[in-house]
Formats: C-alpha cells, sequence, structure tokens
C-alpha cells in the first residue's frame, strides 16, 4: 500500500533537499502544492513521480482538494511576505484542511530562533522561550496555533532546526564572500568579534534525515517538539568554522594572532544587531531526538568539507577560478580537536 505524503514549500531550500530523497524511495505517492506564478516564473521540472498542484495557503478549495484521508503532510512554508497576521491565517487554514480531510500525521518544520532571549548555555525544547524579532515572535506564535490545534484532534509533531546550511544554502555565504573578496583587516576585525560565538549549523542531510525519521516514527507524537542541531560538535564556532574555510579556500592567515574582545562586548554587539539570540556560548541540544532513536546522518566536518567544495565550484564557475584556489586544500582539511567550553 502506497503511504501519500504532501510537501507544502517543496520549492525552498529544505523542500528541494527533501524532495530528492523521498523520490528515491518506493512504494510512496508525492504531492506537492506550489503557487502557480512561482512554477510559471521559475520553469520547474519535477520528477515523473510527483504530482503538482496549484495554490498556497490562502486557497482553501486548493488545500481541500491537495488533502487526503490517511496522508502525512509536511508543512516547510513560511512567507517574509506576509506579517504576523497573515502567516497565521495560512496556518489556520492549513489545520482547518488537515482536520476536515482526516490526514493521517502534520510535521511541521520551525525555528530553534523561538527560543529567543534565553541566557541558558544549553537550550532544549523544554527551555523557555523568549524571542523578540517578528519572525521569531510569529514562529512561535505559529507553533502555538498548531499544538493547540492538536491536543486530541490532530497528529502533529514540530521540528526546530538551527541555522541550516550546505551547498546551495545562504548560511556561511556572507562568510565564504568575505572571505574570498572581502577586506583582510575588516575580517580579521570580524574574527575578533565573533571568534568565541557559537555558530548553532546545522547540515542539510540531517534536517532531511530528521524530518524523515518523523515521518517514519510508529508511534503517536501529540504534538511533540523536537530540536536538530550540529552543536554536539565542539568545532561550530566562528573560529573554527572560519578556519576550515580559510583552509579549504587556499587563503593565507591572518598576519596577526586573532585578539578574543570580552563576551560582554560580543553580547553588547548581538544586542545592538537586534538578535533574538544575544549569549555567544548557547548551544541546542538534539537529545531528545535521539533518545527516541533518531542518527545524524552526515558528521559537522564532512558537511562543511562538503558546503566549502561547493562554495568553490560556485567561484570557479563565475570568474575562471581564482589563482589562489589552486593551492586549496579540500578534501585534505580538518577541524582541530577542541571540547566545548
Amino acid at each position: 500500500m502506497h503511504q501519500t505524503i504532501v510537501i507544502l514549500g517543496a520549492t525552498g531550500y529544505i523542500g528541494r533537499y527533501l524532495l530528492d530523497s523521498l523520490v528515491t524511495i518506493k512504494d510512496i505517492r508525492i504531492k506537492v502544492l506550489v503557487r502557480p506564478k512561482l512554477q510559471e516564473r521559475n520553469s520547474i521540472q519535477w520528477p515523473k513521480n510527483v504530482e503538482v498542484s496549484q495554490g498556497d495557503l490562502n486557497d482553501v478549495d486548493s488545500l481541500r482538494n491537495l488533502l487526503e484521508p490517511g496522508c502525512t503532510v509536511i508543512n516547510l512554508v513560511y512567507s517574509s511576505e506576509a506579517d504576523e497576521q497573515g502567516n497565521l491565517a495560512m496556518m489556520q487554514n492549513l489545520l482547518n484542511a488537515c482536520l476536515s480531510s482526516g490526514i493521517a500525521r502534520l510535521i511541521h518544520c520551525s525555528t530553534a530562533v523561538v527560543s529567543g532571549r534565553n541566557s541558558a548555555d544549553q537550550i532544549t525544547e523544554a527551555s523557555e522561550c523568549r524571542p523578540i524579532t517578528e519572525y521569531g515572535i510569529t514562529k512561535l506564535k505559529i507553533e502555538q496555533t498548531i499544538l493547540d490545534a492538536a491536543k486530541g484532534h490532530l497528529e502533529a509533531v514540530i521540528l526546530r532546526p538551527t541555522a541550516v546550511f550546505g551547498p546551495g544554502g545562504k548560511q556561511l555565504n556572507k562568510l565564504s564572500t568575505d572571505l574570498v573578496h572581502g577586506s583582510l583587516w575588516r575580517n580579521y576585525l570580524k574574527t575578533c568579534l565573533f571568534g568565541q560565538r557559537r555558530m548553532n549549523l546545522v547540515y542539510i542531510d540531517n534536517v532531511v534525515a530528521a524530518i524523515l525519521f518523523l515521518l517514519r516514527y510508529a508511534k503517536p507524537f501529540k504534538g511533540s517538539v523536537f530540536i536538530v542541531s550540529d552543536d554536539a560538535f565542539p568545532n561550530n564556532s566562528f573560529i573554527d568554522v572560519e578556519r576550515f574555510l580559510i583552509r579549504s579556500y587556499g587563503l593565507p592567515d591572518y598576519p596577526l594572532p586573532q585578539i578574543s574582545l570580552p563576551l560582554v562586548v560580543l553580547r553588547l554587539l548581538l544586542r545592538a544587531l537586534g538578535k533574538d539570540n544575544i549569549n555567544p556560548h548557547c548551544n541546542y541540544s538534539q537529545k531528545k531526538l535521539e533518545d527516541i532513536g533518531f542518527k545524524r546522518q552526515t558528521d559537522f566536518e564532512t558537511g562543511v568539507s562538503n558546503y566549502a567544495g561547493w562554495f568553490l565550484m560556485q567561484q570557479t564557475k563565475s570568474s575562471g577560478a581564482p589563482a589562489f584556489f589552486a593551492k586549496a586544500e579540500l578534501g585534505s582539511v580538518r577541524f582541530q580537536q577542541r571540547k566545548i567550553s
């Protein structure tokens, strides 16, 4: 018997990687919902075994036609074009359609950003959430809307990834571009400012693996929340990732040793920048997810190496391989062994 999987947000970064994994699995039926203008503008070529419906979360009829009894819904949608009320309205439309259609499970992809300005060094699903940005506040309210609807009526589970990175993603793109094309002394100042900060990156393969794990998990979730992160790796910090990328790109080291500024300076800077998380030592734990059987797909070092290889390839395509890339150590670079302080 074929399991029907419905993906909302399949054209986004996580959605594209998730779809690539799902199309290789036998005995499942995949359906996606795509905005007509997006399909027309991008001329998306979908795999043959993917059923494409046009519409969006504001189109109630398209949702009713898309969903069916017993299907699993994976929601990756968040509209940066809509405000808080707009995003909440779209989520309510989806929840109403899920309830009326009798779906088997709703998997909603949120973000670890909802924890906000919690001062703890270790954040879990039980930690108090204190977001201060519109994005974090809206994401948390969407979670609460889902959890309220799930009580006794809907099988739902929420996944909170940390900062998702990988080939084609936005995370690490600015850092890499600044290292390759930016000012050496500006980059040096940045590493003095941010060097001690945890980056809270999570590799895209591990996020997709977590979604697939929640998809296959046999027991009911009843509104559970899970964090997925790579913060268990000590080198998931600014200075370690930066050094790894510098060596991978064949760039020269800084002429001066790094000077670590007091953490209070970094906290004040992050606050001034309006960040939700202003604790440089903050780590997000995925222990709860691991306790029910989840296993990481890719280790952190491999993930950063894969990203570096992709970035080098893009630079080669766009500028004909700058000379310093000839000294790149891609594939031979390793993180230094460290412990989380």
